[in-house]
């Protein structure tokens, strides 16, 4: 990359805590690449933010190393820029979204290594509200999964941990009543799960039809799931989900631009895997091609 100067924020109790560790290497390999480094470790919540916000403007590149959260600061930071530097990402969480979609490895100096070697790519990102996020908007069955799951049971089982508990939550189903708007379409009903998302995976699970999405076309791919009157329609929906091959009225699959969701009573979301607030009346839109990120170059697979 033409970039000369690198700020790297590291969370260093991301996933299982294990970047601090490479740092050194980490550093050492973009140095060697002719960068020059100035390293922080975040000191809390929003420090990443408050980090870049304040000192972006002196970096050709801003490069964090953490999970999904850590990615939606930054990009949240980023975006509030007048002069948006590249972002580069090194994921040390325990799903890692962000980093699947664009085929970042897991590996530390691999990951350093696309962001010096690899090419920068326009992306779209999402407002919620005010609210910058990076890839995805969610309310409903299982988003409180990934911020309610406690740190140290991710640790131990990494992805399983979301999974089980998941499951723990299939015997208490509930629906939440919305009138729906996508791009001027209305839908309403009663919906256990709805989702806008500019992303290939979404908890460590590919998404339906990952083929056609665009991650920079300035629309969402939006997933709609009204609740299923008996056990074996959740069944279909999840055959649907899976296969593509069996169809569900209780699936709406969408792609928009922008989406109003209004509900009744008070609505948890998710942003990027982090608690995103309660609302009853919330316009999501895309912006398109909104900041750079380095990916790896096209004709070269990193695994």
């Amino acid at each position: 990359m033409a970039a000369k100067k690198l700020l790297l924020i590291y969370n260093p109790h991301s996933g299982k805590g294990e970047f601090p560790a490479r740092l050194s290497d980490v550093a050492d390999r973009f140095t060697k690449a002719g960068l020059e480094v100035t390293v922080r470790p975040t000191q809390g919540k929003k420090d990443a933010y408050n980090t870049i916000i304040s000192r972006a403007k002196d970096f050709d590149c801003v490069c964090c190393s953490g999970g999904d959260g850590m990615v939606s600061e930054a990009v949240g930071a980023i975006m509030n820029l007048k002069k948006r530097p590249v972002f580069g990402y090194i994921p040390s969480g325990t799903t890692n979204d962000f980093a699947s979609t664009f085929n970042i490895p897991r590996d530390a100096i691999m990951a350093a290594d696309v962001i010096t070697f690899g090419v920068p790519r326009d992306i779209d990102a999402g407002y919620f509200g005010g609210t910058c996020f990076a890839y995805v908007a969610a309310f409903g069955l299982f988003t409180d999964v990934t911020y309610a799951t406690n740190q140290d049971f991710k640790n131990i089982f990494g992805h399983a941990a979301y999974m089980i508990e998941g499951a723990m939550r299939l015997g208490s189903i509930i629906s939440h009543k919305c009138e729906i708007d996508i791009d001027g379409e209305a839908i309403a009903g009663d919906f256990i799960f709805g989702m806008a998302s500019n992303t290939l995976s979404v908890g460590g699970f590919k998404m339906p039809s990952e083929t056609n999405i665009q991650l920079d076309d300035g629309l969402f791919e939006v997933m709609l799931v009204k609740r299923p009157r008996r056990l074996a329609d959740l069944h279909k929906i999840a055959l649907s989900l899976l296969t593509q091959g069996v169809e569900s009225n209780a699936l709406i699959l969408r792609q928009a631009k922008k989406m109003r969701v209004v509900s009744r009573k008070p609505l948890d979301w998710t942003l990027d895997g982090e608690f995103g607030g309660t609302t009853t009346d919330i316009t999501i839109e895309n912006k398109k091609q909104a900041f750079e990120i380095m990916v790896p170059l096209p004709e070269i697979t990193i695994v």
